[in-house]
């Protein structure tokens, strides 16, 4: 195992299925072990699905600072064990689900593999990322997030559900 210095990484989190204020706080209860340490967590923000056929309940979403030293495919396959432990049974497509995990960005590291890239791909075109994200970060890959946030609002449904 390659052992990396403690360092910034931003994951999003999605729910629109059961208790999805309740499957975001598992989320960050699983996710916190001796190696991840949540540093922060963004206010709880509700959003339409995007790209859906078929209708389907909002998403919660939030971003969480985490400070870990695990590789990148490490933190992944944590990140995907606690979306199954709490009833997430498929990966991809753009069917309701419990809970949804995703790292965003990682200080210093750029991934591109067939199961992982990072930054993440669709992270400048969502504003149920940027806004959450917006609150912990103010600039990332050179570009304001507050600003990017913004411009996305206007045309994706977003909603500010509670400031934590």
């Amino acid at each position: 195992m390659v052992t990396l210095k403690k360092r910034k990484v931003f994951i999003g989190l999605g729910s629109n299925l059961g208790d999805r204020e309740a499957n975001l706080k598992a989320a960050l209860r699983l996710i916190e072990r001796q190696d991840v340490t949540v540093v922060r967590i963004s206010s709880l923000y509700e959003s339409e699905p995007l790209g859906v056929a078929e209708p389907q309940p909002p998403y919660l979403n939030a971003v969480a600072e985490l400070q870990t030293d695990l590789p990148l495919t490490e933190l992944l396959e944590l990140l995907e064990a606690v979306e199954r432990q709490l009833g997430r049974t498929e990966k991809g497509g753009s069917q309701p689900r419990p809970i949804d995990l995703d790292i965003l960005w990682a200080e210093g590291e750029r991934v591109q593999s067939e199961r992982l890239t990072v930054p993440h791909p669709r992270l400048w075109e969502r504003a149920f990322v940027l806004l959450p994200l917006s609150e912990l970060v103010s600039q990332l890959e050179g570009v304001s997030v507050p600003e990017a946030a913004k411009r996305l609002a206007k045309v994706q449904k977003v909603y500010l559900m509670r400031q934590d």
